[in-house]
């Protein structure tokens, strides 16, 4: 893609181009400015011409730390191909009334001295066919980070030129600029509800075996491509936003926040260049022997960027930064069987009735179902565990019979817990599953069996299963029917781990 400087009168302003801008080489001289000296760039001759430079068109000095933009000027004519001097200075006078008239931005600033350097003579020599030199400003990218938001601009007047005139109707732009394309604003990319941001942390995370921590990563960037040298960033933590967020919605109602006892963390953060930008992490180490008291909580951090050499953005300066502590106990919790204990089934009587009943042995560990008499009821029995998000879970039981007729015998799993007179199933709960069971319609439970329900079984999602979050959920079986036959169903050998 060929770019190009666009030049427009103060009636009409330049749309900066996002391409790099072309070296104007072989450029058509008019007989109007044969012998005078002009910029190119101010080509409607009324004397108020902004010359817009796109943000590529620059060269960075790292030794000096400045933003350096060319800016070309000719001299017409095809006679005396001797170089000399032009003699610039800067003058801003016209920036106030360009603003005004809308040729300008309303944010504009015109640049003092102490931001830029512009050297006062610069020297036009024969090159590519035509009489040409640049000026070349230099802008100070540690003077620049206090306009942050707004654009820069200063205006240059060429006065006089060695032995020629200059076109006194082309001797004036104005260069003009988007500060923070060059040095922006420190912030949090993951913040983008203003001061209410709140960021879920994921699987953003490494596990230090030997510090015994889990290591979250918080990125941290500053925009713009000047000034990339490493720097430092200070970050505090204050999570006197999570009540109000917990409140509103924005945080699930089981969030607490993180004690400073379970946590180290490192404020001052480094920035280091990559892939041409300012980037840095903020890494809370949490301790994973400290993780327990969270069991079944989302853990929250409210981080705030505090101090920086770069100008701070205030919509994007603070964050609450959460995550699911089962997550993270999931990876080290060890393998139970969490539905072991016969004596922690409680029974829940779904129908009104009772034509089916469940008795739950404690000395031989079964539990046994019975009846139906015709009624088509049902009853049932749960057990509280608590999961662990993301993490998968298998459940199966042993189950005898001597066949039934017209029955169901099912295990539910759900975060809603059973009651009296509620059916457990997914209208009750949306989010309730049937993990395994028999139904004499569906083709098993009709003939006598005696096996692990998840062999025998033919309806259910099968016997593994992992929930998206943790905390408590509850494990209930249930039966109903016409008749469970003439020994009932009995249960033994539970399993869920």
């Amino acid at each position: 893609m060929r770019n190009k400087i666009l030049v427009v009168s103060a009636a009409t302003l330049l749309i900066l181009s996002s391409c790099k801008r072309n070296v104007l080489t072989g450029a058509v001289v008019h007989d109007t400015n044969k012998g005078l000296v002009y910029f190119p760039d101010a080509k409607n001759g009324d004397g108020s011409i902004i010359a817009g430079l796109g943000t590529n068109n620059y060269t960075v000095d790292t030794s000096l730390n400045t933003i350096n933009f060319a800016i070309p000027v000719f001299r017409g004519g095809f006679s005396d191909f001797s170089a000399f001097a032009v003699h610039v200075v800067a003058d801003n006078s016209g920036i106030g009334a360009l603003i005004q008239s809308g040729a300008l931005p309303q944010n504009t600033v015109a640049l003092d001295t102490s931001s830029y350097t512009l050297p006062a003579t610069d020297t036009i020599s024969y090159k590519d066919g035509i009489m040409k030199g640049v000026v070349l400003a230099r802008f100070k990218v540690a003077n620049l980070s206090q306009f942050s938001g707004k654009y820069a601009a200063i205006g240059i007047v060429a006065k006089s030129a060695g032995g020629f005139d200059v076109n006194t109707s082309m001797n004036k732009i104005v260069i003009y600029f988007p500060v923070d394309s060059l040095v922006g604003p420190v912030y949090f990319p993951g913040a983008t509800g203003g001061a209410n941001s709140v960021v879920s942390l994921g699987d953003t995370y490494t596990i230090d075996n030997a510090a015994n921590t889990v290591n979250y990563s918080i990125p941290v960037m500053r925009g713009g491509i000047a000034d990339l040298a490493t720097s430092k960033v200070n970050i505090t933590i204050d999570n006197s936003a999570i009540n109000n967020l917990i409140g509103s919605g924005q945080l699930p109602s089981n969030t607490v926040a993180l004690s400073s006892s379970d946590y180290s963390f490192d404020g001052n953060v480094s920035m280091v260049s990559q892939n041409g930008t300012l980037q840095g992490n903020a890494v809370p180490k949490i301790s994973i022997a400290n993780l327990a008291q969270y069991a079944g909580k989302v853990v929250a951090l409210g981080l705030t960027i505090s101090n920086s050499k770069f100008s701070i953005d205030p919509n994007k300066n603070r964050i609450v930064a959460y995550f699911n502590a089962d997550d993270i106990l999931a990876l080290f919790a060890p393998r139970v069987n969490l539905i072991a204990d016969i004596t922690k089934w409680t029974p829940v009587k779904i129908s009104n009735s009772s034509n089916v009943t469940a008795s739950i042995n404690t000395q031989n560990g079964t539990i046994v179902f019975n009846g139906g008499n015709g009624s088509y009821d049902q009853t049932g029995v749960y057990q509280t565990v608590h999961l662990y998000g993301h993490r998968q879970y298998t459940v199966d039981l042993h189950v005898a019979g001597s066949g039934a007729t017209n029955v169901w015998y099912e295990v539910w799993i759900s975060q809603k817990q059973p009651q009296d007179g509620q059916d457990v199933s997914t209208g009750w709960d949306p989010s309730a599953v049937q993990l395994l069971g028999l139904n004499t319609w569906t083709g098993c439970g009709g003939a006598p069996f005696d096996g692990q329900l998840a062999s025998i079984g033919c309806t259910g999602s099968g016997s593994a299963i992992t929930v998206p979050t943790g905390g408590i959920y509850y494990v209930t079986i249930k039966s109903g029917g016409n008749n469970l036959g003439t020994t009932g169903i009995t249960a033994s050998s539970f399993v869920f781990e």
